[in-house]
């Protein structure tokens, strides 16, 4: 078993005064998500853009070159707060502008960040550059990364980071994804988790919702409830096809008992098996039985060649 609890924060889009304004409702909010026991929490899209109102400043004003002490209120609260933070911003450096976001370790170390891939039609107009998709690692586990529209380029987003090995991805944004989000954790086998203030939401690797809110939400808007998001995630899981693997699991769940949970989706002919033991892994059961993961069953098959 290997849990993390996971944290999406809304934050209003184009109703705050200045930048100040909007880290220090963040870092408020940072520090309530820790305290009801966040280990990592996610904002969305470009932060330093949400006191842009209907944009009237351009994009290259806004953009920061020293992004860590613009930010140091809210990354020293994150600190504080013994939290991780995926923190999304409009930078500049030496190469030119970027939509990115960091990985921030507990302490305040930044372990690594993600460049957007695809710019939007805007940004590309601005000279914002694409940058290369790759994992970043936390805890043991490696996080991809996806910025707003890159959910829509899954071949030259998701693809590359998979085959690098990922365990979740982190999606910071400003489009809602819909039920491409729920596809595309069935797909990969991994937690999908989006940041996107209209309506967050953490979806487990079966693509099941765990957690979802934001000011979609009429109760939100009238200054009731709260803008935090967050479910707990067990990284020590795998997702099964249900053929090959579907006649053994009876004898997985009789052996292992409750250090194992077994969750069917009929519907995606899907099976969700996870440890439940601190001394015992899913790789364990998984060689133990001879399963095999969906997306590997899936990849030996392939399409045969046709016959002339």
């Amino acid at each position: 078993m290997n849990e993390k609890t996971i944290a999406a924060i809304a934050l209003r889009n184009g109703e705050y005064e200045d930048f100040h304004q909007t880290l220090t409702e963040a870092a408020r909010l940072v520090e309530d998500a820790a305290r009801q026991g966040a280990d990592l929490v996610v904002l969305p899209e470009t932060i330093n853009l949400l006191h842009r109102y209907r944009q009237s400043t351009p994009l290259a004003e806004l953009a920061l070159e020293d992004w860590q002490n613009a930010t140091a209120v809210l990354c020293e609260a994150a600190s504080r707060a013994n939290v991780a933070l995926v923190l999304p911003l409009f930078v500049r450096d030496a190469l030119g502008m970027a939509n990115r976001f960091f990985l921030l370790d507990r302490d305040g170390t930044n372990l690594g960040q993600y460049q957007k891939r695809i710019p939007s039609t805007g940004e590309v107009v601005c000279g914002v550059l694409p940058g290369a998709p790759k994992p970043v690692r936390w805890e043991g586990l490696s996080l991809g990364g996806s910025i707003c529209v890159d959910l829509y380029y899954p071949a030259d987003v998701f693809d590359p980071q998979m085959a690098a090995g990922v365990d979740a991805f982190l999606l910071p944004s400003m489009t809602p994804g819909g039920s491409l989000l729920e596809a595309y954790a069935v797909q990969y086998g991994v937690p999908f988790i989006l940041a996107y203030s209209p309506w967050s939401r953490i979806l487990d690797r079966d693509g099941r919702e765990l957690a979802a809110g934001g000011y979609r939400s009429e109760t939100l808007r009238a200054g009731f409830g709260s803008p935090i998001v967050q479910a707990t995630l067990n990284f020590d899981a795998v997702t099964l096809f249900a053929d090959f693997n579907q006649h053994k699991l009876p004898n997985v769940q009789r052996y292992y008992g409750d250090r194992v949970r077994i969750r069917f989706d009929q519907p995606n002919c899907t099976f969700l098996l996870e440890s439940r033991s601190a001394d015992l892994t899913v790789a364990e059961v998984v060689r133990e039985f001879g399963l095999i993961s969906r997306r590997d069953y899936l990849a030996q098959l392939g399409p045969l060649p046709l016959q002339p």
